[in-house]
Parts: structure tokens; sequence; C-alpha cells
């Protein structure tokens, strides 16, 4: 008799110390989400839908990271289904997910003037909304209001996504100024039929006079790696020069030499 009560002594304050750490990371936490709120001078850098989606959303997509002492503080992404407007808001402290708030928000019907009902895609309200504590990449606590629309699966795997989205955003945020350099048209200078486009962080290949392909991009310390979506091929490339008016770029893998110049559109 002892033993057992002994047991449910332990279990008993094992329990009430899991329910006060939980407390004391769920106070903290939204400590964390007050002071983020608080910032009033963020810089805003975007992803084009192209950057991060894998197909195009119907409705349109944008996804904004807010950057505060050269650190993402949060990322609000948008995706426009067929029937809602799905928006995520991710909060980040010391480069950690901490918190996600999710909604499913259905277009609202209008009528037009011949009688007809028709989805009006600049509004919307919410139907389902969960927001998600982390800590430590681990989920501490969900909260649900609502329910979720039959057509569009909640998301779950908040941590890995939120950390490859930080990563483009990173990406492109700690290499602005050479993504700037890059943006445009360039022909290659012994054959200028072929020439290549930057747009965001997207390279547009360009043989013949005619569109090839499109890679997506990174730097990684003065590195140039392209890459096809939903693909394991990598080509890396030294940047050697760039300016307003040229830029040199040697295959890492061939060590071949490619010299474009800038072109005017």
């Amino acid at each position: 008799m002892k033993k057992l009560l002994l047991t449910l002594f332990i279990l008993c304050n094992i329990s009430f110390s899991l329910a006060q750490d939980e407390k004391d990371i769920l106070s903290t936490i939204k400590d964390q989400l007050e002071i983020i709120d608080s910032y009033i001078e963020f810089d805003t850098f975007y992803l084009d839908p192209e950057e991060f989606l894998d197909k195009m959303a119907d409705h349109g997509a944008e996804l904004n990271g807010y950057y505060e002492h050269e650190r993402l503080k949060k990322m609000v992404r948008k995706v426009g289904t067929r029937k809602a407007d799905v928006v995520t808001t991710f909060y980040f402290w010391n480069d950690q997910l901490i918190y996600v708030n999710y909604k499913q928000r259905p277009y609202l019907t209008t009528t037009n003037s011949n009688g007809q009902k028709a989805l009006d895609y600049s509004k919307a309200y919410t139907k389902y909304e969960s927001k998600h504590f982390f800590n430590g990449g681990e989920e501490v606590k969900k909260e649900e209001t609502g329910s979720p629309m039959g057509e569009i699966t909640p998301e779950e795997n908040f941590v890995e996504y939120a950390n490859k989205m930080k990563g483009l955003l990173d990406n492109k945020f700690y290499n602005r100024d050479t993504y700037e350099a890059l943006q445009g048209k360039w022909l290659f200078v012994q054959n200028t039929d072929d020439y290549i486009i930057f747009e965001g962080t997207i390279r547009f290949n360009f043989y013949d006079g005619k569109f090839a392909n499109r890679l997506k991009t990174r730097i990684d310390d003065g590195v140039l790696e392209c890459f096809f979506p939903m693909d394991d091929r990598l080509y890396r490339y030294k940047i050697l020069d760039l300016n307003s008016n040229i830029l040199t770029l040697v295959d890492l893998f061939s060590k071949e030499e490619f010299v474009y110049a800038k072109v005017d559109q």
C-alpha cells in the first residue's frame, strides 16, 4: 500500500511539474509574440509565387518576411485556393519557430446586377483557425476555433516548412545587394542569341532567342547555385565579377567561364 501511495505521489508531482513547465513556456512565448508585434520598423522582404510555390495558386499567393535587427521575426504566407484564402503567420525567436497562426478564410458570395451569384475574392471570413505553440522544434500546445473546410486539409508539418521558407527568405535578405545587381537581362557575349534573365531569385535561360527553362537560385559565399524545382540537379557558379555592365561566372564543375553583358530592358 505504501509503495502504491509513493508511486501515485511521484506521478502527481511529475504531472504537476510538466504542467508548470508548459505554463511557463507558453507565458514566455506570449511575451515574445508581444515584443515582435510591437516592432514598428521592420525590413520587409518578399518571395514571388514562383520562388516558393511548385505550382501556381488559383487566386494568387504571396509570402512576406519581416526582419528586425537583421533577423527574421515574422513570416506571413497567403495562398488563394479555388474557394478560400489560406493565411499562415509564423513567428520566430532567435531563429527558432515559436508560434504559428493558421486560418482558412472562404470567399463570400455576392449577387451581381443580373441576379447571378459568384464568389467575391476580395472578401472572406475566417471559418477555421488553429494556433500552434512551439518550443525547441516541438509543438507544446494547439488551439482550434471553428471547423476546417472539407476540400482543404489543415497543415501540420509547420516546423519543416517554416525552416525551408525561412532559408529562402534569409538567402534573399542577406544577399540582397548581389540579387539586386543580378536583376535584368544579360547577353552571353560569345553568342548574343543566348541570354539569361534574373527576376527575384529565379533565373530564366534563353537559347537562340527562345525560352529554354527556369531555375531557382540561392547564393552561398559568392557562389551562385542554380537548381530545378523538384529536381536533385545542382549547378554551381563562382561569381567572378558582377557590376552594372558585366557578369562573369565560372562553372565550378567544368571550370568553364561565362561572360555576360547587361542589357537595358
